[in-house]
């Protein structure tokens, strides 16, 4: 077990007084919070609530690269295919053969995506970690 302080401490260590750690923690909060516990798709927009407007997007979004990394690893990076209003998750290694490729295989109907880049969004969901913390 982890405890929440041994993060604070070490965001603040990692960033000082940079914005970054105010919305890093604000996030940790939040995926802390009790009604947060069994929240598994995380959008930028739902962050973006969490921290306010106080932060710029350059703010919230090198924040969140570092929850994804490997120093903290709070928020594991995900990604999902929408087509008609319906979510198909996709896998790093799909994605990383359609950026090569310039076309994304279709999980389900195996047919060819080629405008793959206006349909797949990321998303963040809480890391294994999170779980941990008291």
């Amino acid at each position: 077990m982890v405890n929440k302080e041994s993060f604070v401490k070490q965001i603040y260590e990692d960033w000082g007084e940079n914005p970054q750690s105010e919305v890093c923690v604000a996030i940790l909060d939040y995926l802390l919070c009790s009604n947060s516990r069994n929240i598994s798709h995380i959008t930028y927009g739902s962050l973006r609530q969490v921290v306010g407007s106080a932060y710029s997007t350059s703010d919230i979004l090198i924040s969140v690269q570092y929850l994804c990394g490997d120093r903290t690893h709070l928020l594991d990076t995900k990604f999902e295919l929408i087509e008609n209003d319906y979510g198909i998750d996709i896998s790093n290694s799909e994605l990383k053969i359609a950026h090569k490729t310039g076309q994304l295989v279709h999980p389900e109907t195996g047919e060819l995506i080629s405008n793959f880049e206006e349909k797949v969004y990321i998303y963040f969901q809480p890391s294994s970690l999170v779980k941990s913390i008291i």
